[in-house]
């Protein structure tokens, strides 16, 4: 009797054992089957940087921790459904998420905080971005802002712009009857974008929302920023088509020599001088308005999912990803999330635009779109008063009847 005790407990101190994978989770599954604690998932977006690394890096990650990645990768539009569906379901699809920055709000009670990151090193604004209700949800990845993208072939570096006058002036005297002096962005998420960088540089203290969280885009700051882009789309250095203009029509006209400077997204410079030639373009910081240089941003973060069965290896692999930041300037759009990343490759030529991002996030009016559940739903209606304004619609009403619909839909 005894020794059938003694090998009883022997096979459960084995089959113990046998439970415990590299996520350090004990806990079986509701099911009773044992938890995936070989391996965990992250979520990211197809063809995104995000996808490139986690595949480049998920070998050494085994190899150093025995834990297999496992990266599924999903198109941009179907990554909100996808992790809304499983969070409602109370699954544990997925034990890491790269989200957009626009998601966060949404997502926050599924999120395990990671309040005990050193975040010293986080580029500007983005320890605030990924910040909700005090607890900071994730490791950055990388941010984009917009910076001014020029033909240096044809701005001498005196009289690269900084305020708005200077910039409406050189586009002017730019025009030819083959190139334009510069865009307007009137189009979708990117027309937003610029909405909202020159209400910024007008001097708007919060983004749609003020500090106590009243709506704010009547305020003067954005009648302001309507006016700048009214004038430019008005303008005939600009494309008569700016309602059909975004990021990518942009790049396409200034990369075929059709306008001579943009305000365009920081990973459209290297790919700028990749099609021009590095003697052609140079970039600069964001141009200022009354309140000066400003910019709203678009950070990713990596997050580790509340539900995960292996939490604990999930925050190591967040962890990880963060100290291999830097090898996210070695991919195609080459943004990371890391001041010192970003201050070590702006030494190297054709990296200038980190330069131009690190004074463009510094600059006290630069800050991050408004960290709401709702933000799909003021987006649309923030598009609709970009594109009613450059229609002719009047701008202070326009404004008026935007801020009453906002704050119907809420926060």
């Amino acid at each position: 009797m005894k020794r059938r005790l003694i090998s009883l407990l022997l096979v459960a101190a084995m089959v113990g054992t046998m439970l415990v994978g590299c996520g350090s989770s004990k806990e079986e599954e509701s099911s009773g089957e044992e938890s995936k604690g070989d391996s965990i998932t992250v979520l990211v977006e197809s063809g995104s940087p995000a996808e490139a690394l986690a595949n480049e890096t998920a070998a050494a990650f085994e190899e150093e921790t025995g834990c297999k990645v496992v990266v599924d990768a999903v198109a941009y539009t179907g990554m909100y459904d996808k992790l809304s569906t499983e969070i409602k379901a109370g699954e544990a699809t997925h034990d890491v998420g790269c989200l957009d920055v626009v998601w966060l709000a949404a997502f926050k009670d599924a999120i395990e905080p990671v309040n005990d990151a050193d975040t010293s090193d986080f580029l500007p604004t983005l320890q605030e971005s990924g910040t909700l209700d005090g607890n900071l949800l994730g490791y950055p990845m990388w941010v984009n802002a917009k910076v001014l993208i020029y033909r240096k072939d044809l701005i001498p570096e005196d009289k690269v712009p900084t305020t708005w006058e200077e910039y409406q002036a050189l586009a002017e005297e730019l025009k030819t009857d083959d190139m334009y002096g510069t865009t307007v962005f009137g189009s979708g998420s990117d027309a937003v974008c610029s909405f909202l960088d020159f209400a910024c540089q007008a001097g708007a203290e919060g983004l749609v929302f003020d500090k106590d969280g009243k709506v704010n885009i009547t305020d003067q700051a954005y009648v302001d920023a309507l006016n700048f882009m009214v004038e430019n789309a008005n303008a005939d250095y600009t494309p008569a088509d700016s309602l059909s203009t975004a990021a990518t029509e942009s790049q396409e006209l200034f990369t075929n020599g059709k306008v001579a400077m943009q305000l365009n997204w920081s990973h459209q410079y290297p790919a700028a001088v990749e099609a021009l030639g590095a003697d052609k373009v140079g970039c600069a910081p964001m141009i200022g308005g009354s309140a000066g240089v400003g910019a709203t941003t678009g950070p990713w973060y990596e997050c580790v999912m509340k539900n995960s069965a292996n939490k604990e290896m999930a925050k190591k692999y967040v962890e990880y990803m963060y100290e291999h930041n830097g090898d996210y300037m070695g991919l195609t759009l080459k943004i990371a999330g890391r001041t010192s990343v970003y201050e070590e490759a702006g030494k190297e030529a054709g990296n200038e635009h980190t330069t131009a991002v690190l004074e463009t996030l510094g600059a006290a009016q630069s800050q991050a779109r408004p960290m709401v559940t709702t933000w799909s739903q003021i987006e649309e209606v923030l598009v609709g008063v970009v594109e009613s304004c450059l229609g002719g619609a009047d701008i202070e009403s326009t404004l008026e009847s935007a801020a009453a619909e906002i704050e119907a839909i809420g926060q």
